[in-house]
């Protein structure tokens, strides 16, 4: 998806050129195409597609809000697993050490990748197989260290679950074409508002702050659309505090 803040601006213009359009055209039209009649049509078809605008941005925004708090709340779940991991290791002493550095490097490589758009073979849950096979070659000596693999081999596999989601909701899933009828109804009720407005002060002042809200509107959309990108982005301190816990 075009960066956010290239699509907002556009949208703005957009919106404003519909409302110039209106009034081109208001000045150029004989009288007899402005009259009641016109205006109760046009007002009417308007408030139609303002209602069917306002709808589409609502669902859009929410359905966008929902999924980046999915995403936040993943990141978190994985940060409390990674540490998790850590701490049954940890108990495996000596013996754990080369899985705990196995572990740091995948996540430091899921971090960066996701975060920093840095490529990396940890791209997916197939990333965090090599640490099960790590895991099950371990011969744990007693009741507790076994306790303690059991509890790692199941962390890991939530995590490599957990891992598969980030990377399937890190891409954009706003449809295109979806927006595009989104901009075209926003034109089309600019230009009908604006094509039996009088030309004045307040009219352009209220056309300007009309379009910077749509573009706004736009800009938060296209942001949490990104959820580890821009502006509006998930925080990645979990991870990197559960990073400094394994670097410990």
């Amino acid at each position: 998806m075009t960066s956010a803040f290239v699509v907002a601006p556009l949208v703005a213009l957009a919106v404003l050129a519909g409302g110039l359009a209106g009034t081109f055209l208001r000045d150029r039209l004989p009288g007899r195409h402005l009259d009641e009649d016109t205006k109760w049509m046009v007002r009417i078809g308007i408030g139609f597609l303002s209602t069917l605008a306002a709808l589409l941005m609502s669902l859009i925004i929410s359905a966008k809000m929902q999924s980046f708090d999915a995403v936040s709340r993943s990141v978190a779940t994985a940060a409390a697993q990674i540490v998790g991991i850590d701490a049954s290791l940890r108990e495996l002493g000596a013996a754990g050490d080369a899985a705990r550095a196995q572990l740091r490097a995948l996540v430091s490589a899921e971090v960066d990748r996701l975060w920093q758009h840095a490529p990396s073979p940890a791209s997916d849950a197939r990333g965090y197989h090599p640490l099960e096979r790590t895991l099950r070659a371990l011969s744990p000596a007693g009741a507790a260290e076994q306790a303690a693999r059991a509890r790692a081999l199941q962390l890991t596999s939530e995590l490599a679950h957990a891992g598969g989601l980030a990377s399937s909701e890190s891409g954009s899933t706003t449809t295109v074409p979806l927006l595009i009828v989104l901009l075209l109804w926003l034109v089309i009720i600019s230009f009908g508002i604006n094509l039996f407005a009088p030309a004045s002060v307040p009219i352009v002042v209220v056309n300007l702050l009309v379009a910077l809200s749509i573009a706004a509107a736009i800009f938060l959309i296209l942001e949490l659309d990104q959820p580890y990108h821009g502006l509006i982005g998930v925080s990645d301190a979990p991870l990197r505090a559960a990073l400094q816990q394994l670097a410990s």
